[in-house]
Parts: C-alpha cells; sequence; structure tokens
C-alpha cells in the first residue's frame, strides 16, 4: 500500500523537481482561444463570423466603435487597412461608412474581432470607387473593436 502512494507521487515531484509546477503554460492566462463559431446570415445578405468575443456589453445603435479594420475583395486583394494609417477608426453604428457595416458591427463587445462580408448592393455597389473598388464588388472585412463610446 505504501509503494502504490509512492508511485502516484512520483509524476508531482518530477514536475516540482523540474520547476514545473509554477510554468505558466499549465495554467489559464487571460488571452484569446481560437473557437470555432457559427457564422451568422442576415437577411440583407450580410455574412459574419466572430473571431473573437470581447468583452463587456454588446454596442448597439447610436454607440461608437473605435476600431481597427482590414477590408479586401472576395478574390483576396486588399484594398484598405487603419493599421496602414495607424490611426483607429471610429463607427457610429447605424452611420457607417457603408451600409453593410452597421449590421455587422452591431452587437460586438470591446477587443472583439469579427470577419464581416458585405454583398455589394450594401457596400459600393453598382458605381464600385475608382481606382480601388471595381462596381459589383462583394467586400470582407476584418473588424477589432478598440473601445465602444456611448454618447
Amino acid at each position: 500500500m505504501l509503494r502504490a502512494t509512492r508511485l502516484r507521487a512520483l509524476p508531482l515531484l518530477a514536475i516540482s523537481a523540474l520547476g514545473l509546477g509554477s510554468c505558466k503554460q499549465f495554467g489559464f492566462q487571460d488571452h484569446s482561444v481560437p473557437v470555432q463559431r457559427d457564422e451568422v446570415v442576415a437577411t440583407s445578405g450580410v455574412r459574419y463570423e466572430d473571431l473573437y468575443l470581447g468583452k463587456g456589453k454588446p454596442a448597439g445603435p447610436g454607440e461608437t466603435l473605435m476600431l481597427d479594420y482590414t477590408v479586401w475583395l472576395k478574390d483576396g486583394t486588399r484594398v484598405d487597412s487603419t493599421l496602414d494609417r495607424g490611426v483607429p477608426q471610429p463607427v457610429k453604428i447605424g452611420d457607417a461608412f457603408i451600409e453593410g457595416l452597421n449590421e455587422g458591427l452591431a452587437s460586438m463587445r470591446a477587443d472583439g474581432r469579427r470577419r464581416i462580408e458585405v454583398p455589394a448592393k450594401l457596400a459600393y455597389g453598382a458605381k464600385g470607387v475608382e481606382g480601388l473598388i471595381p462596381p459589383n464588388s462583394d467586400l470582407v472585412f476584418e473588424v477589432h473593436v478598440i473601445e465602444i463610446r456611448t454618447h
């Protein structure tokens, strides 16, 4: 009986002898953990998937999100990014620079990250943006909400 107890204690002794008992890899830290989440498809055609939920209460209409974003065409061509400018963009839910973002940004939380696909009709439509976004182009955004400001 005493021998069985000693055998069970051996792994614990080995861990403490190696100094791994206090190793951070064995604990839970405050960092994102990749989790597969379902994609949401709105009736408007906007699609989004949360990459990281964030913290705090979800943003609602009229609140301003300070966010970093990168936008691509569906073929993978990178179009724009606040990261290139080094300045986050304020976007008020309900007054976003393209209509589809209003729906895609609603319910995000501070420090949340989301991939949002906006169909052309809710982006720049048939006009596009000369030299940047061809007419009738769907857009793919990856956004990171830095802060939510309530007015």
